[in-house]
């Protein structure tokens, strides 16, 4: 072959080597673009998870109560680091992390390009700090839990922790329609990687949002009950308690507390005890309360007359074969309603011998006692009501008056519920609605059953209502809003000694108001109280204390507008650090959550004594307030806070660490006080706040007369003084 065919043979391969390159190139850069894109994409880059916005549970009255707002956390890009000691020197400093065990994570993980430092609250200029220093730092905004009632929500309302978990209460019920679904992000960096802000963003998935569930809770009555029972538990040095508010026309839970409570923003008070909801898990002997299924049973029926004798033997009851029954309060012979109204454990006996064992059993199952109750959280306790085929010759008395049986609290509430509702028991009820993304779900008052005829229901409210006037439970009555219940005072079973405690009582009393025409009803235990142990001295009071309070709100049945923390983009988003100083740390707290801000606590003690940033500062909700703690204040005169417009509720959260004598006039919200807003104030001198119906707009209203009376007043006096001037001129 000559040199030409040669030439022609080697111009050929290269011609169809370049169409194989170019077809090859053609392959790579249009057919499968798709494919090596992602490739170069894994290779620069990585996927990360986007967290879904966890949907609100809103009270009754249009209260986010939990929520998530967008907060900073702080992360590094370890490839980035280019002195791990200086770094892991600086976060310690800043108390985010340990030096030694922060270098030891960056040597691990050292190829990655993201990990977290710290994600619970991080103070702002510190973070700012950090990352003006160290480029490698990344602060990310993401969703982070706020609760409005601090401790107050307690278990009821739940907690979510660490990694979005759920702990306990709606939060852990209702943590599907909750949760909402994550969303990832696909991060790819430039060639040198030297700066974060160089990275670019792809968003592969948007998150969507969770619902919301709105609740039969309503957030200030709510805090009320938990306020009132944490000082009872407090004062009686109980072991703990526990108290439930509801509308017993419905079976609206109203308010649910347990004593001791978790702090969301402390998981030191995160444990087994704390973390449970007591009134649903807990079960008891309930004592003198539960003869009310006594004199349900007999009356009927139709075989107890409220006037007729019954013999109560004096107080002594001698049981063959066990030790004898004995009253607190010897009686002989009288009316049946006394026997309710000054608790009698024989005459109560005796009561129910004349329904019998299957009649005193029907009652109890009929009003639910040891039934699920339905209520919509998790871990009820059962309780025990035995069958009558397991009694012994005794047991129909003593579980006459609440031995040998046991329930949980919310059984009670609505079974005592049935009493004040004409006869009909029903279901406990504490979610309102479901929204998630498929529409609204709501959801009705439900009744479970007729447990009486309304002639025995209202027997039974009037024989309490005589406990109240003539018997155990005077310290419950209430001027005006007149109340009816019963005391109960059980003796503790010690399961190791085999025998019912001489130290160990549960005090309780439950009631209802007005009592012929029930709004309310409220049911108070506590555990355990040391010195007096009974429930008429001791819960009864409690409970006075708690519908004295809430009395007030009880007309504000719909649903609220609900009050959401503003968006960025709203022109009213920043909001100004309230003036906190002075004030009990726990005062400091609410305010603080109030305003949508995440509290940080540092110090010990007390009292408020520095804030950062300062007072009147405004903030994004979301944005961080450090509240600096000591054993005193740091002044030593206190000073008058401006109470206009306030609620009760929250004037005295304003005035609880002045520690002054109060005196109130009215109800509903504050139009004026004495003294003045500002006014240094001396020791013994007693504050007095005049309140009115109408929340602000009452005191908007009470300023403009004032201000227009205060401008006629000028100018009837300009004109009179005029005219003078005239006369004696003329």
């Amino acid at each position: 072959m000559g040199s030409a065919g040669r030439y022609k043979i080697l111009g050929g391969a290269i011609l169809v080597a370049w169409g194989l390159l170019l077809a090859r190139a053609f392959q790579v850069q249009v057919v499968d673009h798709a494919y090596w894109d992602q490739r170069a994409v894994e290779r620069q880059g990585q996927v990360r998870s986007i967290t879904a916005s966890r949907g609100s549970i809103i009270s009754s009255d249009g209260v986010a109560i939990a929520q998530s707002i967008s907060n900073r956390s702080l992360a590094v890009d370890p490839t980035m680091v280019k002195d791990p000691a200086a770094l892991a020197a600086a976060l310690e400093k800043a108390g985010l992390v340990e030096a030694v065990a922060f270098r030891a994570r960056l040597k691990k993980f050292a190829s990655r390009r993201f990990l977290w430092v710290e994600r619970d609250v991080v103070r702002e200029h510190v973070l700012d700090e950090l990352l003006d220093e160290y480029p490698s730092l990344i602060a990310d905004a993401e969703p982070k839990r706020l609760y409005a009632l601090g401790a107050a929500g307690g278990a009821v309302v739940g907690i979510v922790g660490r990694e979005d978990r759920p702990h306990c209460g709606l939060e852990h019920v209702f943590a599907d329609e909750l949760a909402g679904r994550d969303g990832s992000m696909l991060e790819i960096s430039d060639r040198t990687g030297e700066r974060y802000q160089g990275l670019e963003r792809h968003m592969l998935e948007e998150p969507v949002a969770g619902g919301d569930i709105v609740v039969s809770l309503h957030s200030q009555m709510q805090e009320i009950v938990a306020t009132h029972l944490e000082r009872a538990v407090a004062a009686e040095n109980a072991t703990g308690g526990f108290a439930i508010l509801t509308r017993p026309r419905t079976g609206e839970i109203l308010a649910m507390a347990s004593a001791p409570a978790p702090d969301p923003s402390d998981p030191t008070t995160w444990s087994d005890r704390t973390l449970k909801v007591r009134p649903v898990a807990d079960v008891f002997e309930p004592g003198s309360i539960y003869k009310i299924v006594a004199f349900a049973a007999a009356l009927e029926a139709n075989k107890l007359d409220l006037n007729e004798k019954i013999d109560c033997m004096n107080g002594l009851r001698k049981i063959p074969g066990g030790h004898p029954i004995r009253d607190h309060d010897p009686m002989k012979i009288v009316p049946a309603w006394e026997v309710m109204a000054h608790s009698s454990n024989i005459g109560t006996g005796v009561i129910a011998e004349r329904v019998g064992a299957e009649g005193f059993f029907r009652m109890e199952k009929s009003l639910g006692f040891g039934l699920p109750t339905g209520v919509e959280l998790s871990g009820e306790g059962r309780g025990r009501i035995p069958a009558p085929s397991a009694w012994s010759g005794r047991s129909l008395l003593t579980m006459a008056f609440g031995q040998e049986i046991s329930c949980n609290g919310v059984q009670l509430a609505m079974a005592l519920g049935a009493i004040a509702n004409d006869g009909y028991l029903m279901r406990p009820y504490l979610v309102r609605e479901v929204r998630s993304r498929d529409g609204i779900t709501r959801i009705e008052p439900e009744i479970r059953r007729r447990v009486m005829s309304s002639e025995t229901a209202a027997k039974l409210r009037q024989t309490l209502r005589r406990v109240v006037t003539d018997g155990t439970g005077k310290k419950s009555e209430i001027k005006g809003f007149p109340t009816a219940g019963k005391t109960g005072t059980a003796q503790k079973y010690v399961r190791e000694l085999g025998r019912y405690s001489k130290e160990r009582y549960v005090a309780s009393f439950f009631g209802f108001a007005p009592w012929n025409d029930p709004e309310v009803l409220c049911v108070v235990v506590l555990d355990e109280p040391r010195g007096d142990i009974y429930g008429g001295n001791v819960a009864a009071p409690v409970f006075q204390q708690i519908l004295v309070d809430v009395r007030p709100l009880l007309g504000e049945t719909e649903l609220a507008e609900l009050k959401k923390l503003p968006t960025p983009e709203d022109g009213s988003a920043l909001r100004p650090i309230p003036p906190i100083e002075d004030l009990a740390g726990a005062a400091a707290r609410r305010l603080i959550l109030e305003k949508g801000f995440l509290p940080r606590f540092e110090g010990d003690g007390e009292w408020v004594v520095h804030v950062e940033p300062p007072v009147g500062t405004r903030l994004l909700p979301g944005g961080v307030v450090t509240i600096h703690l000591a054993g005193e204040r740091s002044s030593t005169a206190a000073i008058m806070p401006d109470l206009a417009g306030l609620s009760l509720r929250d004037a005295l959260l304003r005035l609880e660490s002045l520690d002054l004598p109060l005196e109130v006039d009215g109800a509903g919200w504050v139009l004026r006080q004495k003294p003045g807003a500002g006014t240094e104030l001396e020791s013994g001198l007693t504050c007095w706040i005049e309140l009115g119906p109408d929340s602000s707009v009452a005191w908007r209203e009470f300023r403009e007369i004032e201000e227009r009376t205060a401008r006629q007043f000028a100018v009837g006096a300009y004109t009179a003084a005029s005219s003078r001037s005239g006369k004696s001129s003329r």
